[in-house]
């Protein structure tokens, strides 16, 4: 920080305040009246600045067009007093916290400021946020034409991404290009600043841009906005009764999606028979169902049986080193992270997926960790029957003729992964498999019983303590 409020003060001390790269005229004013004539602003728009620097390009602006309102935002706080002192407008905050109501801004311009963020989509989903119906996002900044970001990140802390990158990020975070425009520059002004050899090392082949971006409405189906921004769309099919009528409520979707199934290798036949007759009606479509296998006996070999209570002494690595235990014990969301959730993640990852599609209802959770339309993990997530009961979903793969795994009617609250799970004890497979797979059943309840051993063990420690 010390660092900027020092190349602040010196710059100011040359003459300079407009911070930006490159000028598109000889002059400050010339300049910044060629952005506003490429921003193009409504009359009586409010315009949010975005890392405004010292508050140069507002205050010109304003002077060409008086009609304007501007609010300026600044996450640097000796910039922020510059702005201040010249009774500006400014927020000290950061791009993608902005201190402004949903809907209430016209413009958001970013002069060689969003270059900063370390995330443009992130960045450009909270822009989004703030500007009105049709509000317009302005960026002004480098336009890379090869090489990479390495060395201008690590001195700079800006990075300068391909024209294809930005219009990715822009239309993902929900706007539709305008305009986009490269620019000989009148003034190449950093790399005047940092000398011709240094520029081309740190910052490399790039051009000054301008991107006039238009924010898209939603409009009323969430399915149609998500598919409409995304070009790489992951669905997770477990096989289960939710994932399958997620699934089949968005058939007109088969051909966008990549659809993937995990199988750890100790599958119920009820759910291979489910997969199976998907992955037949997927072919007759021309879509092939992309299968990823784990291996949950190895992962229970080497971290134990799962179990929803964990004795201290049970548990690897500090655990058992301490109590000399046998028997090792991991946690049913341990297990199931090591056996199906990281190697999904890892092939969402592989296959450059943005938007993961899964078949979650909310009211399968106390406060669902995400919902549709969130961002998180680098991926946009939707959840086509978020708001469905369990008893709604029944009745629509019913009335479909859709495949159902029978563990439903004995009682399965949620379809169970694994038959030798030992955790899940609220999942209601156990009257199941007595009744339809008795041999796997009496092995389960066997080893039930050496957790639930462990368990007392454990819980008679707890209850001396109490005594």
């Amino acid at each position: 920080m010390r660092q900027l409020e020092s190349a602040t003060d010196a710059l100011m001390a040359k003459g300079m305040t407009v911070f930006n790269g490159a000028l598109l005229e000889p002059s400050e004013y010339g300049h910044v009246r060629r952005l506003l004539q490429l921003m193009d602003p409504p009359a009586g728009a409010v315009v949010l600045d975005a890392g405004c620097g010292v508050g140069a390009v507002a205050t010109l602006m304003g002077a060409e067009r008086p009609d304007l309102e501007f609010i300026l935002v600044n996450n640097n706080e000796h910039q922020a007093e510059i702005c201040k002192a010249s009774g500006l407008n400014v927020h000290l905050a950061d791009f993608n916290h902005l201190p402004i109501a949903d809907g209430t801004v016209d413009v958001v311009m970013f002069n060689f400021a969003m270059c900063h963020s370390a995330d443009w989509f992130a960045t450009m989903r909270e822009v989004r946020r703030v500007l009105k119906p049709g509000g317009v996002l302005f960026i002004f900044d480098y336009v890379r034409a090869s090489g990479d970001n390495l060395v201008m990140w690590h001195r700079l802390g800006a990075a300068a991404h391909t024209n294809q990158a930005v219009c990715h990020s822009a239309a993902l975070a929900g706007f539709r290009l305008h305009e986009s425009l490269i620019h000989e520059p009148a003034v190449n002004r950093l790399r005047e600043v940092m000398g011709p050899d240094v520029f081309d090392v740190v910052v490399g082949d790039v051009w000054p841009a301008t991107w006039r971006f238009v924010r898209q409405e939603q409009g009323l189906d969430p399915v149609a906005w998500a598919m409409s921004r995304h070009t790489r769309v992951g669905f997770q099919f477990s096989g289960g009764r939710d994932s399958t009528a997620a699934l089949y409520l968005l058939r007109p979707y088969w051909h966008q999606m990549t659809i993937y199934h995990l199988d750890t290798g100790d599958q119920f036949p009820a759910t291979r028979d489910v997969v199976a007759r998907v992955e037949a009606d997927l072919a007759a479509t021309g879509v092939k169902l992309e299968r990823i296998v784990s291996d949950v006996s190895a992962v229970r070999e080497q971290f134990g049986m799962p179990s929803d209570l964990v004795p201290v002494d049970n548990h690897a690595y500090v655990g058992r080193h301490v109590s000399g235990r046998a028997l090792q014990i991991q946690s049913r969301y341990e297990c199931c992270a090591r056996s199906l959730m990281h190697p999904m993640h890892q092939r969402m990852i592989a296959d450059g997926i943005t938007l993961i599609v899964r078949g979650q209802r909310d009211d399968e959770f106390n406060r669902p960790p995400y919902r549709s339309g969130d961002v998180g993990e680098g991926f946009e997530f939707l959840y086509p029957i978020q708001s469905w009961t369990g008893e709604r979903v029944s009745a629509y793969l019913q009335d479909e003729g859709l495949p159902l795994a029978d563990y439903y009617d004995s009682g399965a609250r949620r379809a169970p992964e694994c038959m030798g799970c030992t955790a899940w004890w609220d999942e209601g497979r156990a009257a199941y498999m007595r009744q339809k797979h008795p041999a796997e059943h009496a092995v389960l309840v066997r080893n039930l019983a050496e957790i639930r051993a462990e368990i007392d063990r454990q819980y008679q420690f707890l209850t001396g303590e109490m005594q």
